[in-house]
């Protein structure tokens, strides 16, 4: 009994434990932040999915100078800077984004914005990962 009670557990996280976890860094701006980013390869297509999870990030109009919104970008290691979407926090000041890269090794950052129109980052950089799938 007990052994497929195992199994059962097993057969249940199996799936959501694949892909590697990479702990992002904060700014000095934002320092009770943190936040992750899980990423896995899709299988069918060949790119890199990414789960972007933040806590305790402050409200953009905190910062200094006071934006509006957060950004989250994809640099890869040419130096091109891809915007990915904008995280919308909670009461709790947690958010989370689901995107898709074609990039294999890149830093995924989190920028304090006036807009979501923006091209490319021009705010404070609030915290920041690499990840390399390679």
């Amino acid at each position: 009994m007990k052994s497929a009670l195992v199994i059962v557990l097993l057969l249940f996280i199996w799936p959501f434990s694949s892909g590697k976890l990479y702990h992002m860094k904060g700014s000095n701006s934002v320092p009770a932040a943190s936040g992750t980013v899980k990423a896995k390869k899709n299988n069918d297509n060949g790119n890199t999915r990414l789960n972007i999870k933040v806590h305790n990030l402050a409200k953009p109009s905190s910062l200094n100078p006071s934006e509006n919104v957060y950004v989250v970008w994809i640099r890869t290691n040419d130096g091109t800077t891809q915007k990915k979407g904008a995280i919308r926090l909670n009461n709790n000041l947690d958010g989370q984004l689901k995107v898709a890269t074609v990039s294999k090794s890149f830093d995924v950052l989190v920028t304090g914005e006036q807009s979501t129109s923006v091209t490319e980052p021009t705010g404070p950089e609030v915290l920041q990962a690499h990840v390399d799938m390679d």
